[in-house]
């Protein structure tokens, strides 16, 4: 058997619960609004009533059988009134429509992979395929999938609650203010608290002012504050030893010009020495691509 042969991933029973549910108690799409859209649903007549159930939901109107009946262009083609009463009677359980959603979706994002896969061969088959381009090709795209995944995701709000107090219980004992990976400066520190997870931080200065100088003082810090953290270091203009030589420089505390030059005392070589060290013992990694650096790149798992 083939994958054509395959039936694409579907549920239809969570389809049907999903309809049913807001059908039953409207309060319900505020749960699943952000989550579901008409093309997560396998078939095609629960596409239909889903734009239905949208569409009266834009208006605040009410959605029940006969409200998403008279919605409907075409109620024969989604069995017309009985079918909707058959969603309305038959649905296992409204309090469970959040897990109804998030087995439709998950189903639709494998449906998605799985086109992906016949993208993939259609593309690496063409006799003009090139690998890197297909390869780019397959990545840009496994990116937006993931992108579009993300808004399945439902949180936990008590599990959540719980994981915050455990966090100001935790920095009240420690006693730390800074809660994320220091950045090497301490005023900066004291305002931001560190870097926190999922931060994003834009460096911005005209050319020449000491940005990637800057840059490399923060791989430095967070370098230092935890051995095992992971630093990736991507540079469309300076190649990988120019950047080892200014990490060197600022590790070892080195006139960087002089360190280039080779123009050291007996005093700086152990200075040099304790440098290589810590960069070799610490998970510093430059991206050595010359291509330009684009967002796919960057979420590139390290190897």
């Amino acid at each position: 058997m083939s994958l054509l042969d395959l039936a694409p991933p579907h549920s239809v029973e969570a389809e049907q619960g999903v309809i049913g549910g807001l059908m039953l108690d409207n309060s319900t799409w505020d749960l699943i609004a952000d989550v579901l859209s008409a093309d997560d649903f396998f078939r095609r007549d629960h596409r239909l009533i889903y734009q239905a159930i949208e569409q009266l939901a834009s208006r605040c109107s009410p959605i029940d059988v006969v409200t998403v009946l008279e919605s409907l262009e075409e109620p024969d083609e989604v069995g017309g009134l009985s079918y909707l009463a058959e969603l309305a009677k038959n649905t296992p359980s409204v309090a469970n429509i959040s897990t109804y959603a998030a087995i439709v979706r998950e189903r639709s994002h494998l449906r998605r992979l799985v086109m992906l896969g016949y993208e993939c061969s259609r593309e690496a088959s063409s006799s003009q395929a090139k690998s890197a381009e297909v390869q780019d090709l397959i990545e840009q795209k496994l990116f937006l999938l993931g992108q579009d995944r993300s808004r399945s995701d439902f949180v936990d709000v008590r599990q959540t609650l719980m994981e915050v107090v455990e966090r100001i219980d935790y920095h009240f004992n420690e006693g730390d203010s800074v809660t994320g990976i220091p950045s090497g400066l301490d005023a900066m520190d004291q305002v931001t608290g560190g870097f926190q997870d999922a931060d994003l931080i834009v460096l911005a200065a005209r050319p020449s002012m000491g940005k990637t100088s800057l840059a490399l003082s923060v791989v430095d810090a967070a370098l230092q504050q935890k051995p095992t953290n992971t630093v990736q270091i991507y540079s469309q203009e300076m190649p990988a030893h120019a950047l080892m030589f200014r990490l060197i420089a600022i590790l070892g505390e080195l006139n960087l010009a002089n360190l280039m030059r080779g123009q050291l005392r007996d005093e700086d070589w152990p200075k040099v020495i304790a440098a290589i060290v810590a960069i070799a013992n610490g998970d510093a990694r430059r991206g050595l691509s010359p291509r330009h650096i684009v967002e796919i790149e960057v979420r590139r798992p390290s190897e």
